[in-house]
């Protein structure tokens, strides 16, 4: 079995190729998903998607605790509050701009994940220092799907009519799992059997 981890944070994703799928177990903090995608479900559209800090919301969040510091000190040399008085007035001051940091966290997170479209989800972290491994991964995943269809379909099955075991041949060729002449042979040796058998 070729198996992928990753980890990010208290967060970890693991894939396993499997001989009919990829098993996927994703633990998120608190929350574990553990699924099974089968190889006639996955596609090889590969999608990458990137996700950098947001400049904008960094400078407001900024802006907010230097204002927040700016209207405490305001505050304590005109009013002449104590020590303690002064530090409830910062802490007040400072609550929006907590309140913020903690909304918008997934906005101060820089995140690159690749995608196989899929019936449920194939999403593996994309850092600059895992592409190569998800790249080698999903080449895995694909070679393993290829062998999973030449398994199932590149045979002549007696209890399977002909006409769809040639169907199934045509789009293992269309799908270029096999040449034209592994296509031939297969489906000259369904003809055989069908004008002996007189189907």
């Amino acid at each position: 079995m070729i198996k992928l981890a990753q980890k990010d944070g208290r967060n970890s994703k693991y894939f396993e190729i499997q001989e009919d799928g990829i098993l996927v177990k994703n633990n998120f903090a608190k929350e574990i998903n553990e699924y099974k995608v089968y190889f006639p479900d996955i596609q090889f559209d590969e999608t990458v998607f990137r996700k950098s800090k947001d400049p904008v919301l960094i400078g407001i969040v900024i802006s907010m605790l230097i204002n927040s510091i700016l209207f405490t000190i305001y505050i304590n040399e005109n009013y002449q509050f104590s020590q303690t008085i002064g530090m409830i007035v910062f802490i007040i001051a400072l609550t929006p701009s907590l309140i913020v940091t903690a909304l918008c966290n997934n906005e101060f997170k820089r995140e690159n994940a690749k995608s196989l479209t899929a019936s449920k989800p194939l999403v593996f972290s994309y850092a600059k220092k895992e592409m190569s491994e998800v790249d080698a991964f999903i080449t895995h995943i694909k070679e393993h799907k290829k062998q999973f269809f030449l398994k199932e379909y590149y045979r002549v099955d007696n209890l399977i009519p002909a006409h769809t075991q040639i169907s199934r041949i045509h789009w293992l060729y269309e799908m270029k799992y096999i040449s034209e002449s592994d296509a031939k042979f297969i489906i000259d040796e369904l003809e055989n059997r069908r004008i002996i058998e007189g189907f």
